[in-house]
């Protein structure tokens, strides 16, 4: 996806792998900065299955018996179909179908998957990315759940090129990272040197209302992801042919003010 000649994000549709290992595809890498500038990493050293801008969790069962990790790429693929893409005036639109086929049920669908990633040029020195991530369970009995300690994170997950001096600030204050979930407001603002010397940020937004046994948020300032973590380390049950739906949106600017940021929240949350 380009916008004015200038790349954004890009998809990624087909079965991406190291040497073999950790195969995913459903994501977004790269994602690019106002300058052109890629923000996030893909197959970091430090933790290879972190992808981009995913959103997955390490617990995936079937009738009781755990069928995969996700998170890690493990026991499941994912089939990305139907992809199609609308350009309008104010955006684009990309959807997508995502069938998750599990390998010890020989190759067998157990989620559907609908994904709508919209992008928004807001202003000169902003853009969006809003995410509409829907999941149906295509078979009985099937759960899903966080990693299995006290962190439980899980969910939609930015792995960011975080800069020397990166600082998270929700609500105008600045929090601190904890090895635990934080409690903060629904979104998250990274600033920092991401473009070489100009200072900019990344906003990430989410609706914790709207999530079920929402934990809060994993932060780390260095070599991780971020993530709204839910459901935590308990599975929650999505019983067959019913669904689990959330959003989250990527702002990507240079100075916004807290007052700015927020009414962009605002919009983000009131358009469903």
């Amino acid at each position: 996806m380009t916008e004015g000649g200038k790349p954004r994000f890009f998809y990624q549709t087909a079965t991406k792998s190291l040497d073999g290992n950790y195969p995913r595809a459903n994501y977004v890498h790269p994602l690019y900065g106002l300058n052109g500038e890629i923000l996030t990493e893909d197959f970091p050293e430090d933790h290879y299955h972190h992808r981009g801008i995913f959103w997955t969790w390490h617990q995936l069962y079937v009738k009781g018996k755990r069928i995969a990790d996700p998170w890690f790429c493990e026991g499941i693929s994912w089939e990305v179909s139907d992809t199609n893409t609308t350009i309008n005036d104010s955006n684009a639109i990309l959807e997508a179908t995502v069938k998750w086929l599990s390998d010890s049920l020989d190759q067998k669908e157990v989620l559907e998957e609908n994904v709508k990633i919209t992008y928004t040029k807001l202003e000169s020195d902003a853009y969006s990315l809003t995410f509409d991530i829907s999941l149906i369970a295509l078979v009985d009995s099937l759960e899903l759940g966080g990693s299995e300690d006290a962190k439980g994170y899980g969910g939609f997950s930015p792995r960011i090129k975080l800069p020397k001096d990166i600082v998270f600030l929700s609500n105008g204050t600045e929090i601190t990272p904890q090895n635990l979930p934080v409690q903060a407001g629904p979104w998250m603002n990274l600033t920092g040197t991401f473009d070489e010397n100009n200072p900019s940020g990344i906003v990430i937004m989410g609706e914790p209302d709207h999530l079920p046994s929402y934990q809060g948020w994993i932060l780390r300032s260095a070599k991780s992801m971020q993530n709204m973590a839910f459901p935590g380390r308990n599975p929650i049950k999505l019983p067959k042919g019913t669904g689990l739906a959330f959003r989250n949106m990527i702002l990507v600017h240079k100075n916004l003010s807290t007052e700015e940021i927020e009414s962009h929240y605002l919009d983000f949350s009131n358009n469903h």
